[in-house]
C-alpha cells in the first residue's frame, strides 16, 4: 500500500450516503447497507435495527425486499438509523411518499418537492426534464412538427396549424423548453431536428410519466371526437370475452400492429415529406375481474 492509499485510509469515513438524485427509497436503503458493510467493522441489518430502534432485527431487508412498507410512524426511527439531518431527511420523508403514493396527481408534487430539496448540480439525476416533457400534449406535438418542411419557429405560425386549444404564450413556452432541454436542435442549415435518444433512466420517473402522457392523449381524443369531422378521424371500439389465459397474447398481437404500423409511418415519411403531425392511440383493458 502505497502513501496515498495510507492517507486515504486514514480518512474518516462518512457515516452516511447521501440521498439526493434517488427515485426509489428501497434501492437507497439497499446502497446505504452495501456502504456500509464496505466500512467494515461487521455491519449487519441487526445493527441497523438497533441504530434505529426497532426489536424485530431484519426490518432493513424485508423493507429492502418490498415485503414491508415505511409507515408515517417508523420514518424517523429510519432516518436516525441513516443519520439523515436537514434537507437530506425532508428528501427521504418525501421519496418514501412518492414511491408508496396511489396517486399520480400526489406523486407528480412530490416529485416537484424532491425536485426542489435537490441542490442544482443533481436534479439532472432526477430527469425532471423528461417528466415535465409528457406533462403536456404540446411538448411531443410540436418535437414531432420540427420535421415538417415548413415548420417555423414561431408560435403564432404554430398556434395556426395545430387543432387543440392551445395560446401563444403556452406555445413559447413550450417551443422554448424543447430547445433548452435539447429535445429540438437547431441544425446549421437554420431548421430544427428531434433529438432521438429521449431517455427515462429510472422506473419511477419512466412509469409516472408514462402514465401521465397517456391520460394527456386520451384527453385530446375526446377532444378530437367532439371538434374534428368524421373523414379526419377514426374511432372504433371491440368488446369480447376472451379466456383469462389469452390476455398476453392479446398484448402481444397489440405491440406487434403498434409495431407494424410505426415501422409503416417511418417509411412513409422517408419515401415522401410528412406534412401532418397523427396520433394514433391503441388501448386495451378487462371490463371484469375475477372474484374468488
Amino acid at each position: 500500500m502505497g502513501a496515498k492509499d495510507l492517507d486515504k485510509a486514514k480518512q474518516p469515513r462518512e457515516k452516511y450516503l447521501a440521498i439526493y438524485g434517488y427515485t426509489d427509497y428501497r434501492q437507497y436503503l439497499k446502497d446505504f447497507y452495501d456502504f456500509k458493510k464496505d466500512g467494515g467493522h461487521g455491519y449487519s441489518y441487526r445493527a441497523f435495527s438497533k441504530a434505529a430502534g426497532f426489536t424485530s432485527p431484519n426490518i432493513l431487508k424485508l423493507v429492502i425486499d418490498g415485503k414491508r412498507n415505511i409507515s408515517s410512524e417508523s420514518v424517523n426511527k429510519f432516518l436516525q438509523a441513516l443519520s439523515l439531518t436537514g434537507n437530506m431527511a425532508e428528501y427521504f420523508k418525501t421519496l418514501v411518499k412518492l414511491n408508496q403514493s396511489k396517486s399520480d396527481d400526489e406523486k407528480v408534487a412530490l416529485f416537484e418537492t424532491l425536485n426542489k430539496l435537490t441542490p442544482e448540480a443533481k436534479r439532472r439525476q432526477l430527469n425532471q426534464e423528461s417528466l415535465q416533457y409528457v406533462s403536456h400534449w404540446l411538448y411531443p406535438v410540436i418535437r414531432e412538427m420540427v420535421a415538417l418542411d415548413e415548420f417555423r419557429d414561431d408560435p403564432y405560425w404554430i398556434s395556426r396549424r395545430i387543432n387543440s386549444k392551445a395560446s401563444v404564450s403556452e406555445i413559447s413556452n413550450a417551443l422554448q423548453f424543447l430547445i433548452k432541454e435539447g429535445f429540438i436542435q437547431k441544425q446549421p442549415d437554420g431548421k430544427y431536428a428531434a433529438k432521438d435518444n429521449m431517455v427515462l433512466s429510472n422506473d419511477e420517473v419512466k412509469s409516472l410519466a408514462i402514465r401521465k402522457y397517456h391520460k394527456q392523449m386520451l384527453d385530446q381524443a375526446k377532444d378530437a371526437l367532439e371538434h374534428l369531422p368524421m373523414d379526419a378521424r377514426e374511432f372504433g371500439a371491440l368488446t369480447f370475452a376472451l379466456p383469462e389465459a389469452a390476455l398476453a397474447e392479446l398484448k402481444y398481437k397489440i405491440k406487434q400492429f403498434r409495431s407494424e404500423l410505426h415501422t409503416w409511418a417511418m417509411q412513409t415519411a422517408e419515401d415522401t415529406e410528412g406534412e401532418v403531425i397523427t396520433q394514433v392511440n391503441i388501448q386495451m383493458y378487462p371490463h371484469t375481474k375475477r372474484v374468488v
